[in-house]
């Protein structure tokens, strides 16, 4: 078999740092020396890429519903000196020989982790940071907000224009404060100054990277705490697609008047716990309009050199697609939201927004509600999807072709699971592709303008009824759906577990599984009781690159065309499915 739309691409083979294949050569590009685990974004047609990188991963939760953690950031900066290694209490975590290692100023991986997991400097650890990789060079952490490198907040790069311009968004910095709160009328004692991690606003902030130097993109409402902002995708043209902040409902703020007075809290801490509490999210099911803080909507930026302009507000698909708010007498009022996630040269935005039905059974002062899938352009949003054979859907991607990208939810077979739609704006048509199998999940993540789509597939082992996950890649043209694991080499290292963006000229940027040394939190290579280094399984972030008049290499093993000899995917859950929950794009 032969990919021709692939193959007239001629890419040089960087062959020091790659691995031969039949249709694409596989060059890392996300091994840092920070992290073990990075995770891919974009690409654009020069060939840059943008990647994320993992401080700390959630591989699940305690008995009482506190979440647990793995690390993934060599030698963590501990605040040791807001730890008082003198308290019994304290002393209690480590050995003797340990507390000897502190005493002297030596923080060994043990400590280290006995430090991080306890949280005993009572630090705000963040999830991720974000990095850029131009041409030969090495891949560079690009700051957005965290100037001091404190690590203290996540930080995510999203997407590269040809131009080089980066977009993403980034979550509040801390500084260390001293607060006494306001002592009540019938307190017989002062209350006790404390030292707080307060939170610098606004607590989300969109941003734009022009040559090296990071902007914030404003949202049109800023008052309450800076309002919010996100950054999700540029094109080439200068469009930028995020969401952000467009107002503040009255009930949200009048309890933030009364509330957040900075009697019992720093007034920042208070704002920042309303707003990014899981109650106040936009798509969850609670009615109240106390449960939210902004009212939220799709914005276009548009930047040229280093200017950029007012944000263009986006609308909603509101009750049953007619953009406005529902009617129904006696139920609560719902704060509306949208989000735009792509957009193309033309300024046409995709994304997901508000959708309602009054006259769907629901609670008796409710209405049904949830998220769809919607096409911006022209002051209207538009839908993509049957709201009434789909549960959910949302749009991650749109070409120059105006074809848009994304996936609806619905039960199938039992379970609830994404399948993959492209849509026409040309000819308002939907469809639906099968995947790998019927009840395959599949999530697309962009589209490029030779209408090839690529993102994530669930596959099953042969032999076993285990769903994994495999990279894909779909040509709309010939209704072809392939396993990119398929266009490697059979003795590749890497097991491609999605294709995250890909650009025109059929190079794509992956997020794979591959053995590597086990480092321990300071970075040291862990060794077994005879010296040899042992082994892990990390994510890391891939180009596939074609190679001219490449074929697909024939695997003689006896395997299943989803068995491949890299990394084993019995890791899959932990490694990369529990990524995805500090991965989540979190609808604000």
């Amino acid at each position: 078999m032969k990919l021709s739309r692939i193959s007239l691409a001629l890419l040089p083979l960087l062959s020091l740092c790659s691995v031969q294949a039949a249709v694409y050569n596989v060059v890392e590009v996300g091994n840092v020396p920070e992290l073990k685990s990075t995770y891919a974004s974009g690409i654009n047609d020069s060939g840059d890429t943008v990647f994320n990188g993992a401080i700390k991963v959630q591989r699940g939760t305690t008995s009482s519903g506190a979440p647990l953690y793995d690390y993934t950031y060599f030698n963590y900066p501990v605040d040791l000196d807001a730890i008082d290694f003198e308290n019994s209490i304290i002393q209690a975590f480590f050995t003797d020989e340990q507390l000897a290692d502190i005493n002297s100023g030596n923080i060994t991986a043990d400590i280290q982790s006995i430090l991080l997991s306890n949280n005993l400097a009572l630090q705000v650890i963040g999830n991720a940071i974000g990095y850029v990789k131009t041409g030969t060079e090495q891949a560079q952490n690009f700051t957005l907000r965290d100037t001091a490198m404190a690590r203290a907040n996540s930080e995510y790069i999203y997407d590269i224009n040809s131009a080089g311009i980066a977009v993403g968004m980034a979550t509040s910095t801390y500084t260390k404060q001293s607060f006494t709160p306001v002592a009540e009328d019938d307190a017989t004692t002062e209350p006790e100054t404390q030292e707080l991690w307060v939170p610098d606003l606004p607590y989300l902030s969109g941003v734009v990277v022009v040559s090296g130097e990071p902007l914030v993109l404003p949202p049109p409402y800023q008052d309450f705490g800076g309002g919010m902002s996100s950054a999700k995708a540029i094109s080439n043209s200068g469009f930028i697609a995020g969401y952000g902040s467009i107002g503040l409902v009255d009930e949200a703020r009048e309890f933030l008047e009364t509330n957040c007075n900075g009697e019992s809290l720093p007034i920042n801490s208070c704002f920042y716990g309303q707003y990014t509490s899981e109650l106040r999210t936009p798509g969850k099911q609670g009615q109240s309009l106390t449960s939210f803080g902004y009212t939220q909507r799709g914005l276009i930026w548009q930047i040229e050199g280093s200017n950029i302009s007012a944000p263009t507000v986006l609308g909603f698909l509101g009750e049953k697609n007619t953009q406005l708010e529902h009617s129904k007498e006696g139920a609560l009022a719902i704060n509306y939201f949208s989000q735009a996630l792509a957009v193309n040269n033309s300024g046409i935005a995709v994304g997901v927004s508000s959708y309602t039905d009054e006259d769907k059974p629901y609670f008796t002062n409710e209405v049904y509600r949830t998220t769809h899938a919607t096409l911006f352009v022209e002051n209207e949003a538009l839908p993509m999807v049957d709201a009434d054979s789909w549960l959910t859907s949302t749009s991650v991607g749109i070409n120059n072709n105006n074809i848009a990208v994304g996936y609806a939810s619905k039960v199938i077979n039992g379970n609830t699971r994404n399948k993959m739609f492209y849509y026409d704006y040309s000819t308002n048509t939907t469809s639906f592709v099968t995947g790998f199998f019927d009840s395959s999940g599949t999530v697309p993540r962009a589209i490029n303008d030779d209408n090839v789509i690529v993102g994530s597939a669930e596959v099953i082992a042969s032999g076993t009824t285990t769903r994994r996950i495999h990279g894909f890649m779909y040509d709309v043209g010939s209704d072809n759906f392939v396993d990119l694991n398929t266009l490697i080499g059979c003795n590749s290292p890497y097991t491609i577990v999605e294709g995250r963006d890909i650009n025109s000229n059929g190079t794509i940027v992956a997020t794979a599984l591959v053995n590597r040394d086990t480092r321990d939190l300071l970075g040291n290579v862990v060794v077994d009781a005879q010296g040899n280094p042992e082994e892990e399984v990390v994510t890391t972030v891939v180009t596939l690159q074609p190679i001219a008049n490449g074929e697909v290499d024939v695997c003689n093993t006896g395997e299943s065309e989803y068995e491949r000899k890299g990394a084993s995917l019995g890791v899959w859950t932990f490694l990369f499915g529990g990524a995805l929950i500090w991965w989540r794009r979190r609808k604000y």
